[in-house]
């Protein structure tokens, strides 16, 4: 009885995260600039759930983001799907996979290490918490850099010169983006501790 209100309760939980990743990711694909909110709740379920959770919540994301590119309201993935569609799904789907199961598995490992004593489970989330942006936004641009000649190819038949828009693209883009979410996954990585240690005594 109690394994099945455990169970229960996982599948709560990673369903009002999951709630989360795909109204926060709706709410920031639109327009060009687009920061990540939703790699809160994900690094969240990563800390808590596991990598499984972590996998099933990043796909969903880098699925939320590539469906939004697709239909035209996020801009800057809609720019990239017309340069190469099939890549920008699976830059989307692989970038949103690695910032849940990275996060999952540097948390447990982390939070394993003895040395640390009772300050590993911070040190834990703080890792976790930066690792996110880093995979999501690392695996994004080197994504960018494998299709590079497909976008500046589009960029050309738009009238934008190869220079200005890879200035845009790793510098306005892509370097905004990637400090906002740092700076905002860094500043909530204790809070994110302290709601995993209240959560996991749920299960015990």
């Amino acid at each position: 009885m109690k394994a099945r209100n455990k169970s229960t309760l996982r599948v709560a939980q990673l369903g009002i995260l999951l709630a989360l990743v795909i109204v926060l990711q709706s709410i920031a694909s639109f327009g060009v600039i687009n920061i990540c909110l939703c790699l809160i709740p994900i690094t969240l379920g990563a800390m808590l759930l596991g990598w499984k959770s972590g996998l099933a919540l990043g796909i969903s994301f880098g699925a939320v983001a590539a469906f939004w590119g697709i239909v035209g309201k996020d801009i800057f993935t809609l720019y990239l799907f017309q340069a190469n569609p099939f890549m920008t799904i699976v830059i989307c789907l692989v970038k949103g996979a690695a910032a849940g199961v990275i996060p999952a598995l540097l948390f447990k490992w982390i939070s394993g290490i003895k040395c640390l004593g009772k300050s590993s489970g911070l040190v834990a989330s703080i890792v976790a918490a930066i690792s996110a942006p880093i995979a999501n936004t690392g695996l994004f641009a080197l994504g960018c850099v494998i299709i590079k000649d497909d976008v500046i190819g589009v960029a050309g038949q738009l009238g934008v010169a190869a220079e200005s828009f890879v200035t845009l693209l790793f510098v306005g883009l892509i370097g905004v983006n990637f400090f906002v979410e740092f700076l905002v996954n860094v500043v909530l990585s204790p809070a994110l501790n302290k709601l995993t240690e209240v959560l996991q005594k749920q299960f015990k």
